[in-house]
């Protein structure tokens, strides 16, 4: 599994601010919010939608960067992004409706409603949608590459991990996975007699006014005013990102929207507007990890429900604080991790809820020739890095750091400030240590709330 894999759930943790802050004025919001961005913009390493609820109404809603840098389109906010997997909220808000309708329980099994599922008398419902079912992970194994390039139908799809034994006995402990929600996606289909989309529409969107809503697993279907998805390449680039088949995450990261109606989704839900009490109060029940769609935590001292959501090209946060109902939606359409850091975001939340700290240091600096010379070399990560150990080469490239891993993957590391560096590609900060004599004996490397301490490799000649 790439680094990239691992970034999006672990950059998701609550950041922690020394003050309750006070709610700004409402005609200052905005002005906050573009001066904590501006550098993100300016850097290019931020191009999306930020979506702002406050006092029971949208008081932001705002394209920043381009939807299209081929063609010079620029976001607005009728943009429409994937959203990756706050698809999941909508699929088990699916499941909860089949629930009060009496067309299935979450206490059934999984067999009862497809017939000669293997582990599927074990298995039930609520284990999918809490994340506890021990299905493994689709998209973490070694033919993944090939197979997410790939169309198939819902039962296509489930075909690709149903025999695969499972990681542990269900219901005793959570692990992520988006099988579970696949899995999910073909028990709709089956229970409803509708596609998911047809079933989706019917008793969601439609009701809840959600007109730019679509699922995107159909990859011959033209989407008006779609963003398309970009991924950071050098300093200051983009790039085309991999090229993925929508329908290889249908039901778990499929759905295609605007922030517009991701608010109306949300506030509906929360409102509730969507669900019965008794099935809202399962969404809000403490849980582990993403039940439901959703993670469950704090941010400046406020209940909050996180959900999220991260694939080739685009990233999704929205956050609802179920205090006073204020939600804040941020859309990119580009992979890189910035649409999910925790400095950003709460950078981001900080503008909504009172004064926004200043932003880091982002744009390039000039170095001397040849002075991160002494920098290039071989070093090793941590065992508790996300790839355990991982090795990598740091590259002189003049005005910047090449890192070359030992999986392949190439990225770049340019100085944003004397001592330190930005990986822009994994978005962490990166300083360098030395010894006692001054010699440059590995890197810190911070990503995702965490620190990790990378060691310099001895070269033959040291």
């Amino acid at each position: 599994m790439t680094h990239l894999a691992f970034l999006a759930a672990l950059s998701l943790a609550p950041v922690q601010a020394s003050a309750k802050p006070q709610d700004p004025a409402p005609g200052a919001l905005e002005q906050r919010i573009d001066r904590f961005v501006r550098p993100y913009i300016a850097s290019n390493n931020f191009t999306g939608v930020i979506l702002v609820r406050r006092a029971g109404r949208v008081q932001l809603n705002k394209g920043y960067g381009m939807a299209n840098y081929e063609l010079g389109v620029v976001n607005q906010p009728w943009t429409r992004f994937h959203v990756a997997s706050v698809t999941k909220p909508f699929t088990a808000a699916a499941v909860l409706l089949l629930e009060e309708r009496g067309k299935l329980s979450l206490n059934d099994s999984v067999s009862r409603h497809l017939p000669g599922y293997p582990n599927g008398d074990r298995i039930r419902i609520k284990h999918l949608v809490e994340q506890t079912a021990g299905i493994p992970n689709l998209g973490s194994g070694p033919d993944w590459a090939r197979q997410e390039r790939l169309p198939y139908t819902t039962e296509e799809l489930v075909a690709l991990f149903k025999d695969l034994p499972l990681e542990f006995e269900p219901g005793s402990q959570s692990r992520y996975s988006n099988s579970n929600y696949n899995l999910l996606t073909l028990i709709i289909e089956k229970v409803s007699g509708q596609s998911y989309e047809s079933y989706l529409g019917e008793n969601i969107w439609t009701p809840l006014g959600l007109r730019t809503t679509v699922d995107g697993s159909d990859m011959t279907r033209l989407v008006p005013n779609r963003a398309t998805g970009v991924e950071p390449a050098g300093v200051r680039d983009v790039r085309l990102p991999r090229f993925i088949d929508w329908s290889s995450r249908r039901g778990s990261g499929s759905l295609v929207t605007t922030a517009s109606d991701l608010d109306r989704f949300v506030d509906a839900l929360y409102g509730g507007k969507l669900l019965q009490p008794a099935s809202l109060a399962k969404i809000l029940a403490p849980a582990e990890g993403f039940a439901y769609g959703w993670a469950r935590g704090e941010r400046f001292g406020r209940k909050v429900m996180r959900g999220s959501g991260r694939s080739p090209g685009y990233n999704a946060s929205v956050q609802r604080y179920l205090d006073d109902g204020t939600t804040v939606i941020v859309l990119t359409n580009s992979y890189s991790p910035v649409g999910q850091d925790s400095v950003f975001l709460a950078g981001i939340h900080a503008a909504v809820l009172g004064p926004a700290p200043a932003p880091p240091a982002l744009l390039p600096i000039r170095v001397k020739q040849g002075s991160l010379a002494e920098l290039a070399g071989q070093y090793q990560m941590p065992e508790e890095y996300f790839v355990p150990s991982a090795t990598l080469e740091l590259i002189d490239r003049g005005d910047r750091l090449e890192a070359v891993w030992s999986n392949g993957a190439s990225n770049t590391i340019y100085p944003v400030a004397p001592g330190r560096f930005l990986d822009r590609n994994f978005w962490a900060d990166v300083s360098f240590a030395r010894d006692s004599v001054g010699k440059v004996s590995g890197f810190s490397y911070v990503v995702g709330g965490q620190i990790f301490t990378a060691i310099r490799k001895p070269h033959a000649t040291d």
